[in-house]
């Protein structure tokens, strides 16, 4: 069913709750709940984006406890703070953690101010961590002003990084094999990347933030040092690593900030030279709207449905959250897309098209993962997205 001819849901069956918090910026969490609100809306100030952050202690909590704190320290490298959080991603190494990282959410989030929240299950780059976390936070003051720190344990990258106020850019996963290993794939995608960088008129220290989905996850450190390469004039910005299954060794994203790109269109698709367009996802994305809205990941309403439904269910969740946060499809920037049910995947790419509009569909990067975070459910998807036309 096209989302245009889906009937319109009554307002009063959509509880929205809108909060504001005492910052430079103008954020709303809306419809806070636990731990974590179902989006969140950030308005006139830089945004930093960290790297992945490893916990560590003796057991989950500990780690949990660890996490948190590492990644607010590197928060406070951007000049933002967990407290100022917009967005925070979760990686856990078993679906079972997902529910102890929620308990301290909601125990360390009690005002109306909770950030958005992702989860997905997978190794991570650190063998002993059993939980990882990066953030988005609000920061405080010009971005140019901010001077971010070097990584937190020893990883590759900046620990923050921040995005000024005004334009950016969302460039979808890219993906060379090379010669077939690790190191070389990641050589090759990074110099791919750089091209992309190139077309837009950008520089490498515009990059905000890269994110890698790569296997195996246990050779992690060959492709943190060709992406150090990469950047060799220039500090590495804040990376993620996630593990995929995949013929591919790695697959890698990148935010880019691009103050000085010329005006043009709220949200913009561009496909670099050499490469297709796709049908259901763009090259990259440019987004020109001062406000940046993130979602929490969504889930299928019955995880034990028929695949279509709960794929339906699952837009009809995000379509929820589009009027909640007044957007529209035509206004969807990047989505991230973890799945771990075979026949999930193909459906996947066979009902996107009758929702996304051919002519603007997001950036996306979609991973066949180990889980989602939580058990059952074979699918979940996060969206960034900005307001639709006044």
């Amino acid at each position: 069913m096209s989302p245009y001819r889906m009937p319109t849901m009554k307002t009063t069956l959509i509880l929205i709750c809108m909060t504001s918090i005492s910052l430079a910026a103008d954020i709303k969490c809306l419809e806070p709940k636990g731990g974590a609100s179902r989006l969140v809306s950030v308005s006139g100030a830089p945004l930093a984006h960290t790297a992945q952050v490893m916990g560590e202690g003796a057991d989950l909590q500990a780690q949990i406890d660890s996490a948190f704190a590492r990644v607010d320290t590197a928060l406070q490298c951007g000049g933002s703070s967990l407290a100022k959080s917009a967005k925070l991603n979760v990686y856990v190494t078993q679906n079972s953690a997902t529910a102890e990282v929620e308990a301290a959410l909601a125990a360390r989030f009690k005002s109306e101010h909770k950030p958005a929240v992702s989860f997905v299950t997978t190794a991570l780059p650190d063998a002993k961590s059993l939980v990882a976390m990066d953030a988005v936070g609000v920061a405080d003051g010009e971005a140019s002003k901010i001077v971010a720190a070097d990584s937190i344990g020893g990883r590759v990258g900046k620990a923050c990084s921040v995005m000024p106020v005004g334009r950016r850019v969302y460039i979808s996963g890219q993906a060379e094999k090379g010669d077939g290993t690790l190191a070389d794939a990641t050589k090759q995608t990074m110099a791919s990347l750089g091209h992309t960088l190139e077309f837009l008129g950008l520089a490498k220290k515009d990059v905000v933030q890269v994110k890698s989905f790569l296997t195996p996850m246990t050779k992690c450190s060959e492709a943190e040092k060709e992406i150090a390469a990469f950047f060799k004039d220039t500090k590495a910005p804040p990376c993620v690593f996630v593990d995929w299954t995949s013929t591919l060794p790695i697959e890698i994203e990148m935010i880019v900030a691009a103050p000085s790109m010329s005006d043009g269109p709220t949200v913009e698709v561009r496909t670099p030279p050499g490469m297709t367009t796709p049908a259901v996802y763009s090259r990259l994305t440019i987004a020109r709207h001062p406000t940046t809205i993130y979602t929490s990941g969504l889930y299928p309403t019955d995880p034990k449905a028929a695949p279509e439904a709960q794929l339906r269910s699952l837009f009809t969740n995000l379509k929820q959250c589009l009027d909640l946060g007044g957007s529209d499809w035509m206004h969807l920037v990047k989505a991230t897309y973890y799945v771990n049910d075979d026949e999930l995947n193909k459906q996947h790419n066979v009902v996107r098209p009758d929702y996304f509009s051919p002519r603007l569909p997001p950036a996306a990067s979609k991973a066949v993962v180990a889980g989602t975070g939580h058990d059952g459910q074979g699918i979940t998807m996060d969206f960034i997205v900005v307001p639709g036309e006044p």
